[in-house]
């Protein structure tokens, strides 16, 4: 699909509550206005000064108030075919196109048609779930009003169009290079300190060390449990390690069936541990992975105070 390339996008809400959004959205492929009381004549003639004037007559509006719904009745009617018209629902963003053409309802409510079909996802099929975006566009749902134009259309367009804002673009590259850094410290850590970092992750993720089963100058293995949903682990920490060792634990972790996830951490892995795709439940942590994981868990202070 192309790029969306709009000349105006505009938020509507598909009725009060949103009761018309089903029926819009899943069944008739329409925008539709309320303003039953309006007069959909005055509407087509585009008479807006005798529209503007029942709100203020008829409703005993204020000027302001009477403006603002003469002024969206006039979008619901009037916008062309280039305008972008967003909405929420089902807990997803929602798009369309759609062409001026209105037709009167029996319950006196208005409706467009959508140009093909309302759409939930991206250009690149992806769905536009509300979790996955900003809270800028989606405020947007709190509007008191039936039509208004989005405050986040840059942004709006960069989600359908499956861009990268220039802002994201530069924070990626910072946190890239971020990890490729906190990557060289780690590698300096002395073995007690990559050990006590290890524990400390694991800590912030919500486990708890239960003991050590094991302990040399070179390796340990921690035992956690997570409390909130009972399971078990064992973490084998190594300071270095190649992949025949990383098979052979393998095995042994196969025997173990009191425990419900193995991790394999290893600060100096030799040419064939790094070079392997590890496709078992078991979970390979190489340097690269503790540092990502050092900065998720806020621990960059405590590594740069170990290594200066």
């Amino acid at each position: 699909m192309k790029k969306l390339k709009p000349i105006k996008v505009l938020f509507i809400k598909l009725g009060e509550g949103g009761k018309y959004e089903q029926d819009c959205i899943e069944k008739d492929q329409t925008l539709r206005l309320g303003y039953k009381a309006v007069n959909h004549k005055l509407c087509i003639d585009k008479n807006w000064n005798a529209v503007h004037d029942y709100f203020t007559t008829d409703e005993n509006s204020k000027t302001f108030v009477a403006t603002s719904h003469s002024n969206q009745i006039k979008q619901f009617y009037e916008e062309d075919e280039q305008t972008l018209w967003l909405t929420f629902y089902a807990n997803k963003l929602w798009w369309c196109f759609s062409k001026p053409e209105i037709t009167l309802l029996p319950d006196k409510t208005k409706t467009r048609p959508v140009i093909g079909k309302w759409s939930d996802k991206d250009i690149n099929g992806n769905v536009l779930l509300a979790g996955n975006i900003s809270g800028k566009l989606l405020k947007t749902q709190g509007f008191r009003g039936t039509i208004c134009r989005i405050p986040e259309q840059r942004y709006a367009l960069v989600k359908i169009n499956c861009e990268q804002m220039k802002e994201v673009v530069e924070v990626e590259h910072a946190m890239n290079n971020l990890r490729q850094k906190m990557t060289a410290l780690i590698q300096n850590l002395q073995w007690k300190d990559f050990e006590t970092l290890v524990d400390l992750i694991f800590r912030q993720a919500g486990w708890q060390r239960v003991g050590d089963t094991g302990k040399t100058q070179k390796t340990l293995d921690l035992e956690l449990f997570a409390p909130v949903t009972g399971e078990r682990a064992i973490v084998q920490i190594k300071a270095e390690s190649d992949l025949p060792q990383f098979l052979k634990y393998q095995d042994e972790f196969a025997k173990m069936s009191d425990y419900d996830k193995f991790f394999y951490v290893v600060h100096t892995p030799k040419n064939n541990l790094t070079n392997y795709s590890n496709e078992t439940e078991t979970k390979l942590y190489l340097v690269d992975k503790v540092a990502e994981l050092t900065i998720n868990a806020g621990l960059l202070d405590w590594v740069i105070k170990k290594t200066s």
